[in-house]
């Protein structure tokens, strides 16, 4: 078999095995989406609304100026600033998905995996990330934070 011919075969062959990879992809997501539809499931993202108590644990740490609440339920962080203001905004790094901390003394959002650092409302004022954070709305009544979209 000459250089040419065994060439011309595998990549004949590589290239069947991507095609029919991508086959099969595409008709396992046609058939996620024919049965959420079928089934009447939402693909909708999920709406972020809900509320904490911030006088017991562990919201408690909400309590005081600087304090910090990470929600890995909804990938969320929850902080009071030194002015006492409630902020929100999503916890997840926009750049490298590492879980963010907020930093009251510098009154930002730091991620420790790269270095960015996103301002009270989620905008990059540091990078290498480039995208802001998603920012929440937050309503304190008594001691009850509700944190919505």
């Amino acid at each position: 078999m000459e250089r040419k011919d065994f060439l011309e075969k595998v990549g004949f062959g590589t290239a069947s095995l991507l095609i029919f990879g991508c086959m099969q992809a595409c008709s396992k997501a046609e058939t996620a989406v024919a049965t959420a539809t079928n089934n009447n499931v939402s693909t909708k993202p999920k709406t972020v609304d809900f509320t904490i108590n911030i006088s017991i644990s562990p919201y408690n740490a909400l309590n005081k100026a600087g304090g910090y609440y990470v929600d890995s339920a909804n990938s969320i962080i929850i902080a009071r600033t030194l002015n006492n203001e409630f902020i929100a905004v999503s916890s997840v790094c926009t750049h490298a998905s590492v879980t963010i901390e907020y930093q009251a003394t510098n009154n930002r959002f730091y991620c420790s995996g790269h270095g960015s650092t996103f301002t009270n409302a989620g905008a990059v004022s540091n990078g290498p990330a480039e995208q802001a954070l998603k920012q929440y709305k937050t309503e304190l009544s008594g001691s009850n934070l509700r944190v919505y979209a």
